[in-house]
């Protein structure tokens, strides 16, 4: 079964389970945006994921679960979302059985989004276990740079650069599978960016960019899942003239001092 064939099956189940309760397609069938929950800082942007389906709500026409989606590695619904979000600025290690799983859910076609959220720099001790973790799960495998060119950067807007609540990179890296990019390592803290304080408020000021800058990682939010919805579809030759034509519109990334 390839990829899109397993999210076919994927929204077919949704649909069937929505259908014991009702008649019409329900929230079963709707993407959510799901959160990996582990032994460890989980969660240091706890409302992040809802700015995040609201966003993708509000900005395009997929039919987003706005519910906070919490997973564990050992859930047997994990195997119902495509896209799984990574969050942590700590150290962290999976128990065996639960690599092994999460390895088996990234072949069958997952997604999965790291986040960095360190404050002043990325943090070191998370970065070496993302690290730890990929290379236990696919060895021999390293993370690479992801060009600009790639089509993450224009499956819905079409951006330079990964923006987040800080520039700490100009790149973010990735970890691939028969040319599909599997798992997205991000350093910039795109979940800072997004995240909202009990009264409504943006919790964090996005520097060096401000307000444009967030605009920025609003945007990569969208790209993600739209990337990990449809892959490469953009790649099309009948996308080529619009995407082009958008180019006029890019912003350069800020400058790092």
């Amino acid at each position: 079964m390839n990829r899109r064939d397993w999210l076919a099956a994927v929204g077919a189940l949704g649909v069937t389970l929505a259908g014991r309760s009702s008649n019409a397609i329900g929230d079963g069938a709707k993407l959510r945006v799901a959160q990996l929950r582990y032994a460890g800082s989980w969660d240091p942007r706890p409302r992040a994921p809802l700015v995040w389906a609201q966003e993708v709500r509000f900005r395009t026409s997929v039919d987003v679960q706005l519910k906070p989606t919490v997973l564990e590695l050992g859930d047997q619904a994990l195997f119902y979302h495509p896209l799984l979000l990574l969050l942590g600025d700590g150290r962290f290690r999976f128990k065996a059985a639960h690599r092994q799983r999460l390895k088996k859910w990234i072949e069958a076609g997952g997604f999965l989004v790291i986040d960095n959220t360190g404050r002043t720099e990325p943090s070191s001790t998370f970065d070496s276990s993302v690290r730890a973790e990929v290379e236990a799960m696919f060895p021999g495998r390293d993370f690479i740079k992801i060009p600009p060119q790639h089509v993450l950067y224009r499956t819905f807007y079409v951006l330079d650069f990964p923006a987040g609540r800080a520039i700490h990179r100009t790149f973010m890296e990735g970890l691939f599978i028969d040319g599909r990019l599997a798992v997205l390592y991000c350093q910039n803290d795109l979940t800072g960016a997004l995240d909202r304080n009990k009264v409504g408020g943006w919790t964090f000021d996005v520097r060096p960019g401000g307000e444009l800058q967030r605009e920025k990682a609003k945007r990569l939010a969208i790209n993600i899942v739209q990337y990990a919805l449809c892959l490469d579809y953009k790649d099309d030759q009948v996308h080529l003239d619009y995407l082009l034509h958008r180019r006029r519109w890019r912003i350069k990334p800020p400058t790092i001092d």
